[in-house]
């Protein structure tokens, strides 16, 4: 692990590179790190240059940069940090609604050694959110039958299996804080191995979003297994991941 100096800031970023690289993508650029840390576009490019410059990241100018080994490294320990907490915090009872924004407090000062005795202790593949705990080394494994609820047709029956740990909050209405999404999710029964019925698709001509990869304009009506249907707004469509299941 490098010796260098790495402020919250840059961890940050370094993050965000890794949920990116997790799901197939190793060359990102600055637009799509904007959007997922809700920051102007400048400032990313103010930090690629910073975190360029202390090699955590291949950095070219109007094409993009990825991680160093270095950078993947440092990346890697702070999403094992912050999922081992989210893990640690779900045993400890804390609200499913509330664990993510606890952990992104913990991410950047839990030591190694406790980072240790949590997995050790609870030994956690998932975290209560669907995403896979890192290990220490070795690659990352992406599936490729899981995509976005929004890249979805209706007609189809999905489980969901993650929930999004970056959301594109500009996106929210009327302001919404990460938690309160975090809790209309939960209210609308969104969790990681529910499985649903899609039964229908609407393309919003209400709102105009720019786009790099994702669907911003879609709302969603679901039908649960009890029957009961479930209005996904598109904002919510989009931080949930999901596979095709049989009937």
């Amino acid at each position: 692990m490098t010796q260098k100096e790495v402020t919250a800031a840059e961890e940050e970023y370094l993050e965000t590179f890794f949920w990116f690289f997790e799901y197939g993508r190793k060359d990102v650029k600055t637009n799509q790190i904007a959007e997922m840390m809700n920051v102007d576009p400048g400032t990313v490019t103010s930090m690629f240059k910073k975190l360029s410059r202390k090699g955590f990241i291949d950095y070219k100018p109007y094409y993009g940069a990825k991680l160093t080994s270095e950078g993947e490294d440092i990346a890697r320990k702070i999403v094992r940090n912050h999922r081992l907490s989210e893990s640690f915090l779900e045993w400890l009872g804390v609200p499913w609604s509330k664990i993510h924004e606890e952990a992104c407090k913990w991410e950047h000062v839990l030591t190694e050694e406790i980072a240790e005795m949590i997995e050790q202790k609870l030994n956690p593949e998932k975290t209560p959110y669907g995403a896979t705990i890192p290990q220490k080394e070795g690659s990352v494994s992406t599936d490729v039958a899981i995509k976005p609820l929004a890249l979805f047709s209706s007609g189809k029956n999905i489980e969901i299996v993650e929930i999004l740990e970056r959301a594109i909050a500009r996106h929210f209405p009327h302001e919404a804080t990460l938690q309160e999404v975090y809790i209309e999710l939960e209210e609308k029964g969104l969790k990681p191995e529910t499985k649903l019925k899609i039964l229908s698709v609407f393309k919003r001509d209400d709102i105009s979003i720019e786009k790099w990869s994702l669907s911003y304009d879609i709302d969603m009506q679901l039908e649960n297994e009890k029957g009961v249907i479930i209005e996904i707004p598109y904002f919510l469509v989009n931080m949930v991941l999901a596979k095709e299941v049989e009937k």
